[in-house]
């Protein structure tokens, strides 16, 4: 119990280096990859910017609404692009949870998942309904609160003390005890910081993706099809160990290098938020990061398009919903049209 501890402790601090790097403008050390870049297909097109009253360290889109959880202030607040207003989604005295880790927003049910930071609880919200559930996923074996909910299942990291590795797992909230190990990550010491990442989810596509901050390789699950492949990015780093031991915990190495910070995705391609260095971006001095773009089915690599500068300050997080595509500058959001040109 000590060393699963131990190791939450280790994965959560970090995410939030590694946030702590990006937002206060360091420049990290970068891989390069022999490959340039195509610019061709996608291109953005600025429509707004919006202030939100913090820091965004997590944001979704749908619907016309774009929602951003702010962490001084425990709270998610929502922008609506018709009214053009912003409200307070979900109070910090309404908020079960002490720190949000993971959103996820169901369109078809109009249901919120509201993820908290020891992987043991989930919240569902249903704001037609004004109604919560509480879901405890770990250790549960008699199911959900509040009735049956639709697509519940999700993509989690988990640590198994026994084979002492870091496994990929499907977890299902109307069944708890039942989840299902997808993919197990290299042997790490570390108790599998080397192989930390995040995930994104298409409902439509039924497509799960996670996404290496330090590898470039993708694990991609159809849940409709209950299969797991494998496709990797532009720059095909391995994994590798990046971590250094300070007393009893692990913690990332000076030589660590970041290649992949955010991702989106909509029913047709993964966006990733990419620091690793091309041909084109060397050749012109450009040192920024980009977005390429992966066919979701073939996970071939289809261009990729630049962000541009906004007061200095990093992106943070990206979001997808009909033709937009959405940045996060810090407590800055800008919206953006993406218009994808096929040849």
């Amino acid at each position: 119990m000590k060393k699963n501890l131990l190791i939450l402790s280790a994965l959560f601090c970090s995410a939030i280096l590694i946030m702590y790097i990006l937002i206060r403008y360091a420049e990290p050390d970068r891989i390069y990859a022999n490959f340039t870049r195509d610019y061709h297909k996608f291109k953005l097109l600025p429509i707004d910017t919006i202030l939100f009253p913090g820091r965004v360290s997590i944001m979704k889109a749908g619907q016309g609404n774009i929602y951003g959880y702010v962490y001084n202030q425990n709270s998610i607040f929502r922008y609506n692009s018709f009214s053009h207003q912003t409200d307070t989604f979900f109070a910090k005295k309404n908020l079960p949870v002490n720190i949000v880790t993971r959103l996820e927003i169901d369109t078809i049910t109009n249901k919120f998942y509201i993820f908290d930071d020891t992987g043991n609880k989930v919240i569902t919200y249903q704001p037609d309904k004004n109604k919560i559930d509480s879901i405890l996923f770990r250790k549960n074996t008699k199911g959900v609160s509040g009735g049956s909910l639709e697509n519940n299942f999700f993509l989690s990291s988990d640590y198994d003390t026994t084979k002492k590795i870091l496994q990929l797992k499907l977890r299902n909230f109307s069944f708890p005890g039942k989840d299902s190990v997808l993919h197990q990550f290299p042997f790490f010491e570390d108790g599998g910081l080397s192989a930390d990442g995040f995930f994104v989810r298409n409902l439509h596509s039924h497509e799960h993706f996670y996404i290496p901050f330090y590898n470039g390789e993708i694990i991609k699950y159809d849940d409709q099809l209950n299969k797991t492949s494998l496709f990797h990015t532009i720059d095909q780093t391995k994994s590798g160990n990046i971590t250094v031991k300070t007393g009893k915990i692990y913690t990332r190495s000076s030589k660590s290098i970041v290649i992949n910070s955010t991702a989106a995705v909509d029913d047709r391609y993964l966006y990733i938020l990419s620091y690793v260095l091309t041909q084109d971006a060397a050749a012109s001095g450009y040192r920024g990061p980009a977005i390429d773009v992966y066919h979701t089915k073939t996970g071939n690599y289809e261009g990729s398009f630049r962000l541009p500068g906004f007061e200095n300050r990093p992106v943070i997080q990206l979001a997808r919903y009909a033709d937009k595509l959405i940045a996060v500058y810090e407590n800055n959001i800008l919206i953006f049209k993406l218009n994808i040109y096929e040849k």
